[in-house]
């Protein structure tokens, strides 16, 4: 009688373990789903053209494509060719890559497209942020094969492009929320929120503390980083951490299913995903179900559920196109061949 309650309370034990740990990872999924979707649906008059264009396929023409054994390189060897002239593996700002990227164009190509002076105030600073940004950028997808051009997309439509008092005040350009510890959770759910302080909340580094940024709760915390290439590496974490395909919240596999420089039928990853994320294949681009990389990408990340928002892949599928943040990626890859 004593063995089976002490192995019943153990067990019981394990349990309430393994649930603590999931209720935990739980709530820093949907915190950082709320606080994307809060900041598209202020988004919605993005600086970007909201039609496709055949930039890329013309893009891809003129440089000739990328050959197979690049991407084979790029994505199977753990130790790749010294395509960066970096002097510091820790200063991703130090990488210098040939890129046809350029702002400008871009700027004249909005100009064309008959942008109002608001408009093209707004691009003139998701253009600024690019710049700033996309040397880190590339250096994570050099590192875990996150595309440079899903990043600063993502960045630039949930940091309003570094403009969001969050990411002014942490360098978090991504909404990641710091995790309520069990004492905390005890007083949230007593309703006893003004009794919570800093320290009732955990963060994960690169991160360096937490802040106190009213998004769904007065309460919430957000982790606060030094800089923002670390924000841009604590992203990469969320992206990339081990997990099974076809679960809420993984987005692993969605790298070497979608790799760069080819377009992708996205039909059976979205069957793998259709129960949890409630979208047929056909739906997620108007039928189209044959895309660029960066849009397979794209519906990867919401058939895996990372925003609420219907239109969360849509609008990034818009501002690689619309900024031709493809050409980084593709200059990573090129770099290969060299």
């Amino acid at each position: 009688m004593g063995l089976f309650h002490s192995t019943a309370e153990g067990t019981s034990q394990l349990a309430r373990g393994f649930f603590t740990g999931l209720f935990v990872l739980a709530m820093v999924l949907v915190g950082l789903y709320l606080y994307q979707n809060k900041w598209e649906e202020i988004g919605q008059q993005l600086p970007i053209i909201y039609e496709l264009t055949d930039t890329y396929q013309k893009g891809m023409e003129a440089v000739g494509g990328i050959s197979a054994e690049a991407v084979r390189r790029f994505y199977e060897l753990d130790e790749s060719p010294d395509v960066f002239s970096k002097q510091e593996e820790s200063a991703p700002e130090r990488i210098g890559l040939r890129s046809t990227w350029d702002g400008e164009a871009i700027l004249a190509k909005m100009e064309k497209a008959g942008f109002s002076k608001g408009r093209k105030r707004a691009a003139r600073q998701f253009i600024d942020y690019i710049e700033a940004n996309k040397e880190a950028a590339l250096w994570e997808m050099y590192r875990h094969k996150v595309p440079a051009s899903i990043k600063l997309a993502q960045a630039l439509l949930e940091s309003s492009a570094g403009r969001s008092r969050l990411a002014v005040k942490t360098n978090n350009h991504f909404g990641i929320k710091a995790r309520l510890s069990a004492h905390a959770r005890q007083k949230v759910k007593d309703k006893r929120y003004n009794d919570l302080r800093d320290e009732d909340f955990s963060f994960v580094d690169p991160a360096v503390g937490v802040f106190n940024f009213h998004d769904d709760h007065s309460y919430d915390r957000f982790e606060s980083y030094r800089s923002i290439p670390d924000s841009y590496a604590r992203h990469t974490q969320l992206l990339t951490r081990p997990c099974t395909p076809g679960q809420t919240g993984c987005y692993s596999w969605i790298w070497p299913t979608f790799p760069v420089g080819s377009d992708h039928d996205i039909t059976e990853a979205a069957r793998t995903f259709q129960r949890a994320s409630g979208i047929a294949p056909g739906d997620f681009f108007k039928g189209q179900t044959t895309v660029p990389y960066y849009a397979a990408c794209a519906a990867g990340l919401k058939m895996a559920g990372y925003a609420t928002s219907k239109t969360y892949h849509q609008k990034l599928w818009y501002l690689i196109d619309t900024y031709e943040l493809w050409r980084l990626d593709v200059a990573l890859l090129k770099g290969m061949e060299e």
